[in-house]
């Protein structure tokens, strides 16, 4: 299965959100003439963490580019001290599963 890569930023780590941008296309299933829906949750797992995570809409009800389960998130950024400038990494192991783990930046 192909892992996606999101790089955090400042906002990211202030906030305990993560950006899923890069595979939101992966949990929509387009059916022939039919417009896919937008998801409605998302499964990450990080070692002993998990989470379904609703994802958010927006006003005119498409799927917000990031989660924030604030819990999840946070002792996640804890147990990797991630900090801005490293890579999440979503290995998918399923439709709509994800195990997260944290590429650190390369020092400059």
């Amino acid at each position: 299965m192909p892992v996606y890569e999101s790089q955090l930023t400042e906002g990211n780590l202030k906030n305990s959100h993560i950006y899923i941008t890069a595979v939101l296309g992966r949990l929509t299933e387009p059916v022939e003439g039919v417009p896919a829906k937008p998801p409605r949750a998302i499964r990450l797992d990080y070692k002993g963490l998990k989470v379904t995570a609703e994802i958010p809409k927006s006003q005119h009800g498409r799927p917000r580019k990031f989660i924030r389960e604030r819990d999840f998130v946070k002792a996640f950024f804890e147990s990797t001290a991630a900090a801005v400038g490293d890579t999440v990494l979503f290995d998918e192991v399923g439709p709509g599963h994800f195990r997260l783990d944290l590429r650190k930046a390369v020092a400059a």
